[in-house]
């Protein structure tokens, strides 16, 4: 009997081994992952978005493309710049002005050298002197707080004070105001009052949400459930059709880079905490927001299956600490089945790119050494090329 019973379990071990192998083999999960030593040989469309994004970060405000020109809005202000200055450069210009990292073992310097605010500015930046050849629109802070705005189809002083006076805004404030979004119909502005405090203790942020013919102004605070209020009321109801589409049915639209709505509910749609919204607003990484990114089996969804709350998802992918420590060799705190990580986050995410910060423990004390890992989905989207380089990215956790 205890023979039977033996043979039994040990047939059952083996079938359920099998059924994992034939799970990991249906994913690619079993199979070999690639490991790239060295910063990306070829550039690519990814990539390209990816230096874009990292080398201009701070520095100026992505607005849109146009044919092959991306357009730019300033994005370092105070309130003693009284004028929006917009920037220009091709996709050329950026492939040409990254190309000195491509394949290089040791990009850290490289890619220092080219975040410099100066060389960007000398090198890859063009400053748009004429605002209308792109339809941007002309602004201009005067004295006691009046903006002007003056656009293709028409021209407009907004006394701030007076518009806004619920808020308590008042001429002596100290007021910065930024160009967050500019598309065919509409722009939205963020206008900063450091005088002001909330009911939240914090400084006052305030949207507006502008038609280019300054036929119609829509004034909410910044966070979400100040817009949600404007929906509920019908506020937004002419810009929700202006507003840029995302994910295939056009059901959803993305605001400024953080906010989703439902265009058929009118509601936002909640992001939980723990999951990391993509720079483009069209995917999710299921919980990829967490303190620390936990290794194993990753999975995304497009906005419109995520809205639904399903398990369906575009990428399913393995991350493994612990192969990547061992393939850089760090003497990690890491036995048996522990990986040694002590900080792991999300630095960039969009729809065939991601950048991982990775910090590893001593086996004492200190660090074993830390890594940024560049996901490359463009070839295969369920077994990506992962690319182990040093760019001196840190960990949102060493950020803060």
């Amino acid at each position: 009997m205890r023979k039977k019973l033996v043979r039994f379990c040990l047939i059952l071990i083996a079938l359920l081994i099998l059924q994992g192998c034939e799970i990991d083999n249906m994913f690619n999960f079993g199979s070999k992952t690639t490991y790239v030593h060295h910063f990306p040989e070829e550039q690519s469309p990814a990539l390209t978005e990816f230096m874009n994004n990292y080398i201009l970060m701070s520095l100026v405000e992505k607005l849109f493309k146009e044919n092959k020109t991306l357009i730019f809005a300033d994005a370092i202000r105070n309130h003693t710049d009284k004028t929006m200055l917009y920037y220009e450069h091709t996709e050329e210009q950026m492939e040409q002005y990254y190309k000195p990292i491509l394949n290089a073992k040791e990009p850290y310097d490289i890619l220092r050298n080219l975040r410099s605010t100066d060389k960007v500015e000398k090198e890859l930046l063009t400053r748009i002197k004429d605002p209308f050849n792109y339809s941007l629109p002309v602004l201009a802070m005067e004295e006691n707080n009046q903006l002007r705005i003056k656009t293709t189809l028409n021209e407009k002083v907004l006394d701030l004070p007076k518009l806004m006076k619920e808020y308590g805004v008042k001429k002596t404030d100290e007021i910065e105001f930024d160009l967050l979004e500019c598309k065919d119909n509409y722009f939205i502005l963020e206008i900063s009052d450091y005088s002001v405090e909330t009911f939240k203790e914090e400084k006052l942020f305030l949207t507006l949400f502008i038609k280019k013919d300054l036929s119609e102004i829509v004034i909410s605070e910044w966070f979400d459930e100040s817009i949600q209020e404007k929906l509920n009321e019908g506020e937004l109801d002419s810009f929700l059709r202006d507003f840029q589409q995302i994910g295939e049915s056009d059901r959803y639209v993305f605001l400024y880079g953080r906010t989703i709505i439902d265009t058929e509910t009118k509601k936002i749609v909640k992001i939980n905490e723990e999951d990391y919204l993509s720079n483009d607003g069209q995917y999710i990484y299921i919980n990829g927001a967490k303190d620390k990114l936990e290794d194993g089996i990753q999975k995304i969804q497009t906005i419109e299956n995520y809205a639904a709350r399903n398990e369906v998802y575009e990428i399913e992918y393995k991350l493994n600490y612990k192969e990547i420590a061992k393939e850089l060799d760090f003497a990690t705190s890491g036995f048996g089945i522990k990986s040694g990580i002590g900080l792991a986050d999300i630095n960039y995410f969009n729809e065939n790119y991601i950048v991982l910060s990775l910090t590893y423990k001593g086996r004492v004390v200190g660090t074993a050494g830390s890594i940024n890992v560049l996901i490359d989905f463009q070839k295969n989207k369920q077994k990506p090329t992962f690319y182990l380089v040093d760019l001196g990215i840190a960990s949102i956790s060493q950020i803060r």
